[in-house]
């Protein structure tokens, strides 16, 4: 059997129409048994984690799955993987446990924190592992992000610094392009543009 799936993450409500018929018009003459008639079943995302009847009581992974790449702030990831590690607790729920371990690490973790190094979590093998480093690491993101956000302040300062340093330069009309780009550290690119902003 083939059953046909549409799983949908979009930001808007999925509304083609969910058989193949309703996008072939009618024809004549007998030939309507040769119109396609092929309907799908639609795993909106969105509509799942905000529809009652996917509720917590059913116990429904894809929905759990769907919430993990919804969440709204990291108490709720952490909520939904805690309910997870107790739905998947049974000896013959390994091989998920494992594959949400990955896609946690391989997806999640690196959309929910950007450029943030998280080595510690390479080892983890088990999927309560990850809900207790998580619980005990997420305390320390807005930290990391606090510090991240300083640094590129810094660089961002300092290269608007050099910048400037090389647009006082061009201006005094002594240096070439070559001497700036070498007092400055800029690419003889660089520098060209410089000059050119500055002559617009």
């Amino acid at each position: 059997p083939v059953l046909p799936i549409v799983l949908y993450n979009g930001e808007n409500r999925w509304t083609a129409a969910q058989n193949v018929a309703d996008l072939v018009e009618q024809v004549p003459g007998g030939l309507e048994r040769y119109r396609p008639d092929l309907a799908y079943l639609l795993l909106d995302e969105g509509a799942v984690i905000s529809d009652p009847e996917w509720s917590d009581h059913m116990r429904n992974v894809a929905a759990a799955l769907f919430r993990l790449e919804h969440n709204r702030d990291e108490q709720d990831m952490l909520e939904v993987l805690g309910t997870l590690v107790e739905w998947l607790k049974a000896p013959e729920q390994t091989g998920l446990r494992r594959a949400f371990v990955v896609w946690i690490r391989r997806v999640l973790l690196p959309n929910r924190a950007p450029g943030m190094e998280l080595p510690e979590f390479n080892e983890l093998q088990d999927l309560h592992e990850v809900h207790d480093m998580l619980a005990e690491r997420i305390k320390q993101w807005p930290e990391r992000w606090e510090e991240k956000g300083r640094q590129e302040g810094r660089q961002e300062g300092e290269q608007r610094g050099i910048e400037k340093t090389a647009r006082n330069l061009i201006k005094l009309g002594v240096l070439s392009d070559e001497q700036i780009a070498e007092a400055t550290g800029l690419t003889v690119a660089d520098v060209e543009g410089l000059r050119e902003e500055d002559t617009q």
